[in-house]
């Protein structure tokens, strides 16, 4: 998939899902985001590594989040199961788990430190993006703002290092051009 179409589409559903939450509208815009990422797996280089990556991150982010929301970082809001991270927000680690081997691949070809430069600069600034966009609430004071660069200090790196070495890379691919 190109990679401008990679990165568009995934502002596009990151768009949807937010700004879905303050009308009810999560299921919906989870749908709609269902129908990108069906149309990124099928013009994606490698559709079975993106899907074991969409899931491993899916996780990643479910518990991140999780925690995030337990000690009080940020509240989201929107149709969750119990305490867990709503269900927009899943669909949206699934889209950006999408964009690791197609926009953001050329992380892979640099040293993991601007990954993390990255994670601390732009992982708080869609946070507070949301929270502004009113899909959860963040004090924007310096310990839940730090918190959140920290994390995705380490988070955003990490996900680069699977996505370029963990997962296996022999499997059949097309290319439908």
């Amino acid at each position: 998939m190109h990679r401008l179409i990679n990165a568009v589409g995934f502002q596009i559903g990151w768009f949807i899902c937010i700004a879905s939450v303050r009308y009810g509208l999560d299921i919906p815009a989870i749908c709609i985001c269902g129908v990108l990422v069906g149309i990124h797996l099928f013009y994606a280089y490698a559709p079975w590594k993106d899907v074991k990556l969409a899931l491993l991150c899916l996780f990643f982010g479910i518990a991140l989040d999780s925690g995030l929301q337990f000690f009080a970082v940020i509240s989201f809001y929107g149709w969750a199961l119990g305490p867990l991270s709503p269900f927009w927000l899943w669909m949206i680690w699934v889209m950006f788990a999408l964009t690791l081997n197609s926009s953001l691949s050329f992380l892979q070809n640099y040293h993991l430190s601007l990954s993390a430069l990255a994670g601390f600069l732009f992982g708080p600034l869609s946070y507070v993006a949301g929270a502004k966009l009113g899909a959860a609430t963040l004090e924007q004071s310096l310990l839940p703002i730090t918190t959140l660069a920290i994390t995705w200090m380490i988070t955003l790196p990490l996900l680069v290092f699977i996505s370029s070495s963990a997962l296996p890379h022999n499997e059949v691919t097309h290319d439908a051009t």
